[in-house]
């Protein structure tokens, strides 16, 4: 009532007719400020008790305040920053002449206080998802820099090359980090590890102005109905956070989120490994054939060897699961190659050398070895699963052929998003093998 009377004041001696539409225009304006106000104040960074609280502005702002990013007149203390940066924010936005790791805190704006040392005053803490949703107790980073200074991780000049070429409110002045968060109402995700879609840090790309995941039908127990199992969490329970909860409904559709970007029609180059990346169907159902993946929305049809929670799944299925995209691999980075999580479902996973059998480690965390099946004491063993299961796919003759010095020399030959066993020549069954 207060702003209104002043904007009456204000606008006394011109006609009533142009007082009328001020006065509206100003209601307006005011309404959608607070909206936005309100959204960014239930935000991670706009919290008033947890927010942003930026070191050298403690005594100036408010803990949340918009000062502790964005300085009004492009400096800080008159000297110490050569700005104004993008945005108003007190750093620049992104060093684009780091087009692979190792990151440095100056090459991304949001790694100021997503780093060591931090800016933030107490510093933050950001342990990776394997820890912080499946429970692994063997610590990892606890940065989000130092996330993206492992072994593999999201190549932060590739996302933000394919992000200003394709999504609209992405441009060239834009955060790479932006692309799949947006820091006006990314909420603080890692302080409810049991119920995340409840406290949710992404947006899609496809629409920035909303929140995904804590929403009706942005659920992974909705991406595909009846059909999510989560993985078990590594001390007891199920993903995210050790739960009773079984089924995806307090876990944000991730599958749905990252498929917005890695999907069957996008074309990503990856500076990293210098070529296009795979494309992704986590939607086709095509069955055997494919052409969709079998851990998405596409199915075995036969039988599969699994291990718990999936040999006797509380959902109450044995076959045709599809799998959250975080239910394998770290959304920022790993010390495993293609951001494969340091622990899936309950078991510790550790690739030396992807271009090896080493990829079993990942397998077996979910599908039967020789070990589980119990016809070898030797892990990471795979006669049981391609030779005498119920669904096995090859008759065990003319073993040179895959066989060369006494084991398969690369797992990748076969088991990778889209990938069938062509790579078996005359004993392929065609057969979709990731």
């Amino acid at each position: 009532m207060a702003v209104m009377h002043a904007i009456q004041q204000k606008t006394k001696g011109l006609s009533i007719r142009l007082r009328v539409f001020l006065v509206a225009g100003a209601m307006v304006l005011l309404v959608t400020t607070l909206a936005f106000a309100g959204d960014y104040l239930n935000s991670a960074h706009g919290n008033s008790s947890t927010g942003v609280k930026r070191t050298e502005r403690t005594t100036t702002y408010s803990q949340g305040n918009c000062g502790h990013c964005h300085e009004q007149h492009g400096i800080i203390n008159g000297a110490t920053n050569s700005g104004p940066f993008p945005f108003d924010l007190f750093r620049n936005f992104f060093n684009t002449g780091a087009t692979t790791g190792s990151y440095l805190q100056d090459d991304n704006f949001c790694f100021a206080c997503h780093g060591a040392p931090s800016l933030q005053s107490g510093g933050i803490t950001n342990n990776d998802y394997a820890q912080t949703f499946g429970g692994y107790t063997t610590q990892g980073p606890t940065t989000i820099l130092e996330a993206f200074n492992q072994t593999s991780y999201h190549n932060l000049y590739d996302v933000w090359n394919f992000a200003r070429n394709t999504f609209s409110f992405f441009t060239d002045q834009s955060n790479p980090c932006v692309a799949c968060h947006n820091p006006h109402l990314a909420k603080r995700i890692k302080a409810n590890p049991t119920n995340p879609s409840a406290a949710t840090a992404v947006s899609r790309p496809t629409d920035h102005g909303t929140l995904w995941g804590d929403g009706a039908g942005e659920k992974m127990a909705d991406f595909f109905t009846g059909k999510y199992q989560a993985p078990l969490h590594y001390s007891s329970g199920y993903e995210p956070g050790g739960t009773n909860t079984y089924d995806g409904s307090n876990l944000p559709d991730y599958a749905t989120f990252c498929t917005d970007c890695h999907n069957s029609t996008n074309t990503i180059y990856s500076t990293t490994l210098g070529r296009n990346l795979r494309p992704i169907d986590w939607i086709s159902e095509g069955g055997e054939s494919g052409p969709g993946d079998k851990h998405g929305r596409n199915s075995a049809t036969v039988a599969i060897s699994m291990n718990a929670p999936y040999s006797s799944a509380p959902i109450g299925i044995s076959i045709g699961f599809a799998v959250s995209c975080l239910d394998c691999h770290e959304p920022h980075g790993s010390p495993n190659p293609f951001l494969i999580r340091r622990e899936v479902n309950g078991v510790a996973v550790s690739i030396t050398d992807p271009n090896s059998k080493d990829m079993g480690y990942l397998c077996r965390a979910c599908h039967m070895d020789d070990k589980a099946a119990g016809i070898s004491s030797t892990a990471n063993r795979w006669e049981y699963i391609h030779h005498k299961a119920s669904d096995r796919p090859y008759v065990q003759m003319q073993c040179m052929f895959c066989h060369q010095a006494g084991g398969v020399s690369n797992c990748l030959n076969c088991h990778m998003h889209g990938k069938d066993d062509s790579w078996a020549g005359a004993r392929a069954t065609g057969r979709i093998c990731f």
